[in-house]
C-alpha cells in the first residue's frame, strides 16, 4: 500500500477540534492515546481496498503493464483530467458490506439490504485504469447504444485489446468512486449523474441493472434502472482491468 503522511496543517486541524480537557487528556496520556491510534490505523488498513497510483509508481510498481498506460493518459488530458488513472484495487470489497464502511453513502445502502440481489461478489486483486469521469456523450442512451458507443470510444483513444469491453461491477464502481472521493472530496459522477454497471438483478429481470452515482450531500446513492430505455443523467465509465495474482 502506498505511504501516505499527514500534513502539518492536517494534524493541527485535527488538534483544533479538540477541548481544553481533551489536549490536556491527550499529553497526560500519550500511551493510551498510541495504543488508541494503532487500533485506528488497523481500522484504516482494514477499511482501505482501493489506493490511486501517480504513473511514477505505476510504472515502479507494475512494469508488465507500461504499455497500458499512455493511452488512458491521453484519455484523461481530453477530458481536463490531471490525477490518477490508474488505482491498485484490493480483494474483498463488497457493495453490502463494505462499501458504508469505506465512504459516505446514502442511507449506508440500507435500502438495499433485503434486495434480490445474489451476486454482491467481492473485488479481485487488480489493477484498474479508470478516469473518474463519465464517458463523452454516454449519456441518454439504451444499454445497446451504449455498448456501441463504448466500442467507438475503445477505436478512437486506441486502448488495449482487453480494456474498455465492459462497464464494471457495481462493486469495483463503488470502490473506485468512493476512493476517489477519500482523496479529493469530488463526488463523481458529477452532475450528480448515474454510471451503469454490468451488475444486474438476480431473479431473471434481465433488463434492471444496478447504477452508482446521485452522490450528493447523502451520500453516493445505488439504483436500478431499466437498460432499454434511456435517461439523461445514466451514462457510464471506461475501464481496463488487470487482474494480479495474489
Amino acid at each position: 500500500m502506498k505511504n501516505i503522511k499527514a500534513t502539518v496543517n492536517s494534524l493541527l486541524a485535527a488538534l483544533g477540534i479538540l477541548t481544553d480537557e481533551e489536549m490536556l487528556a491527550l499529553t497526560n496520556a500519550p500511551g493510551k492515546v498510541k495504543d488508541f491510534l494503532a487500533t485506528l490505523v488497523q481500522e484504516e488498513i482494514a477499511n482501505t481496498f482501493v489506493v490511486p497510483l501517480s504513473d511514477t509508481e505505476m510504472l515502479d510498481q507494475f512494469p508488465q503493464f507500461a504499455d497500458r498506460l499512455p493511452p488512458w493518459r491521453k484519455l484523461a488530458a481530453s477530458m481536463g483530467y490531471t490525477g490518477p488513472v490508474v488505482w491498485h484495487v484490493k480483494q474483498g470489497f463488497t457493495l453490502k458490506k463494505h462499501a458504508p464502511l469505506v465512504g459516505p453513502c446514502y442511507k449506508n445502502l440500507q435500502h438495499l439490504q433485503n434486495w434480490n440481489f445474489n451476486d454482491d461478489h467481492p473485488t479481485d486483486n487488480c489493477l484498474v485504469f479508470w478516469v473518474p469521469r463519465l464517458a463523452e456523450n454516454s449519456t441518454g442512451q439504451t444499454i445497446r447504444q451504449m455498448r456501441e458507443h463504448l466500442v467507438l470510444l475503445k477505436v478512437l483513444y486506441k486502448l488495449p485489446g482487453d480494456h474498455a469491453t465492459t462497464f464494471g461491477s457495481i462493486q469495483l464502481q463503488f470502490a473506485l468512486i468512493l476512493a476517489h472521493f477519500k482523496r479529493t472530496g469530488e463526488r463523481v459522477p458529477l452532475s450528480r449523474c448515474y454510471m451503469a454497471s454490468d451488475t444486474l438483478f438476480s431473479g431473471g429481470i434481465h433488463r434492471f441493472r444496478f447504477i452508482a452515482g446521485c452522490f450528493g450531500d447523502d451520500g453516493l446513492n445505488c439504483n436500478y434502472w431499466d437498460d432499454l430505455i434511456s435517461f439523461d443523467y445514466v451514462g457510464f465509465v471506461l475501464l481496463g482491468v488487470e487482474k494480479l495474482e495474489q
